[in-house]
């Protein structure tokens, strides 16, 4: 269930426009958050898992014990609220305009936290240099210099393949492709042998993401991704028009499933793969779970990252999910200081350990991970080396941006229009949402 509420959120990205109209009419005047509120009384927190997951549950159900024992006088009330981003804002447009609610929301990174931005508060001043040093992720909370919420760990992209079928190609299973060049070879070597390179299904565009926000991290500069991240980078120019051209590379190459077009992400697009008849998926962190398949589970390995026009100077990763405060709160200092509390490497460990939740917390072993998921190695190595991450390109994108994105991209994969004109549209599109998005009108 966890690793298909992931796949859901990674296929779509936040709608904003009325949402950010309507809560900056029921924003309150003291929008600054210079109010820390009471010390004691009742938190509310709304959270997305733990009405769906027990081992999340579970990991907070101790968190609020030892938050509590930790603060006499205060009770944390955890709200289950369901994983769904229209429900969200929906309630909190109700909280905003009621000015009553929660104190502590779970939502996601960058475009959710920009369209409920007005109703919530800049948390700066309540966090260490220790404890920013200590998470990765902040680039989906922060705008404007103004901090909106803590990051919650950590979900990339990459690529999966079975070793077993690289070895049938003749392939270096223990090299696998670093360079989109090394991909379409080994993409020849595996159709040669008669086997699907990579599996997966694109009838409504979202593998057209997916594969972007994969080869836009081996086709942008850090500084480049922090120049989407302000949605400041066109979409018709490099390094976006690089990284597409890199899409455009594989399907010239035959590297997909040729159902692809007429596929289902999800469930469908899986199943070659699955089921061991497709080499290669595009994949995301909570989907290591494929590691302990009993079919294909003991040759499942990871590529974290692929070069097209330069060495990946970031992995495409970013929070997964945000803990941020409303600006209504009568609790502002202690709702602050419980979503960094939630967060420490205790409780990462044990969302780790007890539901592979991938950590964003520097100080979170890998170990017990590694014994169940051996070939997420690669990244598990590079994190530990202090690899920088970063929100995956897709998911910097307005609503109506990527749906235009996703599905002019997946036209271009098919031949029926150009990927010059796909993105022009994506561009004149994000011409046209930018100051809705970034509160500029």
């Amino acid at each position: 269930m966890e690793m298909q509420r992931s796949i859901k959120r990674l296929l779509g990205v936040a709608s904003v426009a009325a949402l950010a109209v309507g809560l900056a009419s029921c924003a309150s005047s003291s929008s600054s958050g210079s109010d820390d509120g009471d010390e004691t009384g009742n938190l509310v927190v709304w959270d997305l898992l733990s009405g769906s997951d027990p081992n999340w549950k579970a990991v907070m159900d101790e968190v609020d014990q030892q938050f509590e024992a930790d603060h006499p006088g205060v009770t944390i009330e955890r709200v289950a609220q369901p994983a769904d981003p229209a429900v969200i804002k929906q309630l909190m447009q109700a909280a905003a305009q009621a000015k009553s609610g929660p104190d502590l929301i779970m939502t996601w990174a960058w475009g959710d936290v920009l369209s409920l931005k007005p109703s919530l508060a800049p948390i700066d001043k309540y966090i260490s240099d220790d404890q920013r040093n200590q998470l990765s992720g902040w680039e989906g909370v922060t705008f404007d210099d103004q901090t909106y919420g803590v990051p919650i760990g950590l979900q990339g992209l990459g690529i999966s393949y079975n070793s077993q079928l690289f070895e049938k190609a003749g392939l270096d299973p223990d090299n696998p492709p670093q360079t989109v060049d090394e991909l379409i070879s080994a993409c020849k070597a595996l159709n040669d042998a008669g086997i699907t390179p990579i599996g997966g299904g694109n009838k409504e565009g979202y593998l057209s993401g997916w594969t972007y926000s994969t080869l836009f991290a081996g086709s942008a500069t850090a500084d480049q991704a922090a120049a989407l991240a302000t949605y400041d980078s066109p979409m018709n120019e490099p390094p976006v028009s690089t990284a597409v051209e890199g899409i455009q590379s594989l399907v010239d190459a035959g590297c997909f499933d040729p159902d692809m077009p007429a596929t289902p992400w999800y469930p469908d697009g899986f199943e070659k793969f699955q089921t061991g008849e497709a080499a290669m998926q595009f994949t995301i962190y909570s989907q290591f779970a494929y590691m302990q398949d009993p079919t294909i589970g003991q040759y499942v390995r990871f590529i974290p990252s692929i070069e097209n026009t330069v060495e990946p100077e970031f992995l495409p990763a970013g929070a997964m999910n945000v803990w941020a405060v409303t600006d209504f709160s009568k609790h502002k200092k202690l709702a602050a200081e419980l979503a960094l509390f939630q967060e420490q490497a205790q409780f990462q460990q044990e969302r780790l350990d007890t539901g592979s939740y991938f950590p964003n917390n520097k100080d979170v072993s890998f170990d017990a991970f590694l014994a169940k998921n051996p070939g997420a190695s690669s990244l598990v190595d590079l994190l530990k080396a202090g690899k920088p991450t970063f929100l995956p390109a897709h998911n910097m994108q307005d609503s109506k941006t990527n749906d235009v994105f996703q599905s002019q991209i997946e036209l271009a994969m098919l031949g029926q229009t150009t990927y010059e004109d796909a993105l022009q549209q994506a561009e004149d599109s994000r011409k046209a949402q930018y100051p809705v998005l970034m509160g500029t009108e």
